[in-house]
């Protein structure tokens, strides 16, 4: 009888020692299952992640892609006059006295700001698709183009002016000899009163956009006096 519950002993002690084993068993395949999901969990969202900053990216890129196609010189095509060239005219110096009074200075001062300001070392512009023809003289006039270049858009930028943001497209020149490697356009505006657009030209693509004071300004060749003065005193 002894003999018999201490058989009886061993096998409950036995069944103990499996069933408690099979539990520590269950209990690590349970954690590694769930170490596995993890795991998993964490690589799909890693995969995600990284395929949400690929398409980000594409996107980009895309956008990016969009903008160089969608702007050419020949959004600015025509034939543009320089400003600067009228600002001597005797029939816009009045508009200088008006403009002193504006800005509490004397008339001197205030050309002398003025011109400066819309100083251009030519008096016209030819665009037709990526060239440029410069002049001496309003492209009207009919006299030869001194030079002739071709452009290619590279860039655009924003720099800030004052309480505003202003916005560039740059055109860079397709020859190494081009005298103004760098044209910097604004878009063509002032329908209602003055079409015209503001440029920069130079070869220090950074000293350009960093200028604060000077906007050489082209304007249609049928531009009248008037439309000059209204505005030199805007």
């Amino acid at each position: 009888m002894k003999k018999k519950n201490t058989m009886a002993l061993t096998a409950i002690l036995s069944l103990g020692l499996i069933l408690a084993a099979c539990g520590n068993d269950n209990a690590k395949d349970k954690e590694a299952n769930n170490k596995a999901q993890v795991e998993e969990k964490a690589d799909t969202e890693t995969k995600d992640k990284t395929s949400k900053e690929n398409d980000a990216e594409k996107k980009e890129e895309s956008t990016s892609d969009q903008k160089m196609d969608e702007v050419s010189l020949a959004d600015w095509e025509g034939k543009w006059n320089s400003m600067s060239a009228y600002l001597d005219k005797n029939e816009v110096q009045e508009a200088f006295t008006d403009l002193a009074k504006k800005e509490n200075t004397d008339e001197e001062s205030a050309k002398k700001a003025y011109v400066e300001k819309r100083h251009c070392d030519f008096n016209g512009l030819e665009i037709e698709g990526n060239k440029v023809k410069f002049y001496n003289e309003f492209p009207d006039e009919g006299k030869e183009a001194t030079a002739e270049v071709e452009y290619k858009y590279v860039d655009k930028q924003e720099v800030k002016h004052g309480n505003h943001m202003l916005e560039w497209d740059i055109f860079e020149a397709v020859s190494p000899d081009a005298e103004y490697k760098y044209l910097l356009m604004m878009p063509i505006h002032g329908e209602e009163s003055l079409t015209h657009f503001h440029m920069r030209y130079g070869n220090d693509k950074d000293e350009l956009l960093g200028e604060e004071k000077w906007f050489p300004t082209f304007v249609k060749p049928n531009t009248t006096d008037q439309q000059i003065m209204d505005e030199i005193t805007e």
